[in-house]
């Protein structure tokens, strides 16, 4: 027998969890759902997700990637950038929950928005800096799935700009 069977677990043991805490699962989630990457480009996206608060450092996501590489987990590819592979694929399916709906995300923070524009107004432009990311990431989706929903994109969008108006002219 060669591989994991002789260290006594399977390569996915670790998958949730491990010396690097975060850093495998989101790896992981990235190459689930955004396609093949470089190291540079997972940093980057981590540090999108974390609103700027965690950039991983390449001291961390390097040796990760080469573990994940060893494991069969991911595929090295000639330009650099790493996939998911079958055994990658299959356990970040049955590991990571499915990607949230960034509409639906989006739909609850105009609500919460709306509320606070009523009593708070200083914490209603920092959740502000949190809708402009969703609105990203929402922009960032299936084009046929959004044609869908453009009624409530749009009906979210112009509740969006109301708050915005209001807000400014409060400040």
């Amino acid at each position: 027998m060669h591989g994991w069977h002789e260290r006594g677990h399977p390569p996915w043991v670790h998958a949730m969890r491990g010396r690097r805490g975060w850093l495998r699962p989101l790896i992981l989630s990235l190459l689930l759902n955004k396609g093949p990457l470089n190291g540079v480009e997972i940093m980057d996206e981590i540090q999108r997700l974390t609103g700027g608060l965690w950039r991983p450092s390449p001291g961390s996501v390097y040796p990760m990637l080469a573990e994940m590489l060893e494991e069969g987990l991911v595929i090295r590819r000639p330009d650099g950038r790493y996939e998911l592979s079958e055994a990658g694929r299959a356990l970040a399916q049955s590991v990571l929950p499915p990607p949230p709906d960034p509409l639906a995300a989006l739909r609850e923070a105009v609500d919460y928005v709306e509320r606070l524009a009523e009593s708070e107004p200083t914490a209603l432009r920092q959740r502000l800096a949190e809708i402009r990311s969703l609105r990203e990431r929402l922009a960032e989706s299936e084009p046929a799935a959004l044609r869908q929903r453009l009624a409530e994109i749009r009906s979210l969008r112009e509740r969006l700009e109301a708050v915005e108006r209001r807000l400014s002219s409060t400040a």
